[in-house]
């Protein structure tokens, strides 16, 4: 897409300056440009043209209208490092196959479970919170506990006959491999100097210690006689309704990291924000205890106890509106497009 009228940031400076400017702090870079360049708009990128909309019609139009012509961005490109070829990073008749695979996993059955296993892992960290409160601890920093949190519950819901020195060591390579391939997102012009400073080999490494790793755990779960009910087992038992086939080892392995990735950060972010808001706005925190204590009186939630929360489920769809974990969806366009009269 190339156009005369859109509106294009040009920056100050002289080496790739809307690039720089929009790397160093995307977010705060786009809620500025859209109040003072409008909701529709693009920036030179190292060579490239990013177009930029927080327009409503703009986002139908690409992820739906005119789907099709759209491919995920070369963000992704980077993703696949880490993440494989999972539902993340897949797109077209593999992605679709993929999902109907997995989606039996995410029935209320299925959850129930996982759920279970949530809430006690959940209700164990407030245990132990409530000894540090005792113990005269007061502040908080729930970004990195949210983090340790959702990791716990990936782990146990993903991997759960993993030992805690294998969880741990899974933690510590994805971990490691997420922020490779964060670095090379955020620094593309950097990428070369990666292949001859050791930090690409060092990935490699560690990507080869997981996939072994991920293989003798696979391994280990085919030769019990009754596994249990979590993550990979789901996707270990997932059939192409189609062929009767099942994935791969490295689909199994794509998948499984996968999951870990959408299900640790993102969560993490989006509790850390919700608590964030209920202790500056005690008013909400104090209904949405009521309700809790009400709904529950004082026993562990179970999956079914979901509905009789509608207060708490307003809440943390509020806070992820206003600071949503994801807060941005990249899209290529694959042949020319009119979009709102430009092209």
């Amino acid at each position: 897409m190339s156009d005369r009228k859109l509106p294009v940031y040009r920056g100050k400076g002289w080496f790739f300056p809307g690039s720089r400017e929009f790397l160093a702090d995307p977010l705060h870079f786009t809620v500025r440009e859209a109040e003072r360049t409008g909701d529709f708009y693009r920036v030179p990128f190292f060579g490239r043209q990013l177009y930029i909309s927080t327009n409503l019609e703009v986002i139908r139009h690409v992820l739906q209208v005119n789907h099709r012509n759209y491919s995920k961005s070369p963000a992704y490109h980077q993703l696949r490092l880490a993440l494989g070829n999972g539902l993340v990073t897949s797109e077209g008749d593999f992605w679709r196959r993929q999902r109907r695979m997995a989606q039996p996993g995410f029935y209320k059955a299925a959850l129930t479970g996982l759920f279970d296993t949530m809430a006690r892992l959940g209700e164990s960290y407030c245990e132990k919170l409530s000894e540090r409160l005792a113990a005269g601890e007061t502040t908080f920093d729930f970004s990195p506990e949210m983090m340790k949190l959702t990791a716990d519950i990936v782990l146990r819901t993903l991997f759960s006959t993993a030992s805690l020195e294998g969880q741990q060591r899974i933690y510590g390579l994805i971990m490691e491999a997420q922020e490779y391939v964060m670095y090379r997102t955020t620094h593309p012009y950097l990428i070369p100097f990666t292949y001859i400073n050791g930090r690409h080999r060092h990935f490699l490494r560690g990507k080869a210690s997981f996939d072994s790793l991920i293989n003798s755990m696979i391994a280990e779960r085919r030769r019990l006689d009754a596994p249990p009910a979590d993550l990979l087992q789901m996707l270990l038992m997932a059939r192409d309704e189609e062929t009767g086939e099942g994935m791969s080892e490295t689909q199994l392995r794509d998948e499984a990291i996968t999951l870990f990735a959408a299900g640790h950060e993102t969560s993490a972010n989006a509790l850390a924000w919700t608590f964030h808001l209920l202790a500056t706005h005690p008013g909400h925190l104090a209904r949405l205890q009521a309700e809790v204590d009400e709904a529950l009186n004082g026993r562990t939630p179970t999956l079914d106890d979901l509905s009789r929360l509608p207060y708490t489920r307003q809440v943390i769809d509020e806070a992820m509106r206003l600071y949503p974990p994801a807060y941005a969806v990249g899209r290529q366009a694959d042949a020319p497009d009119e979009i709102l009269g430009y092209r």
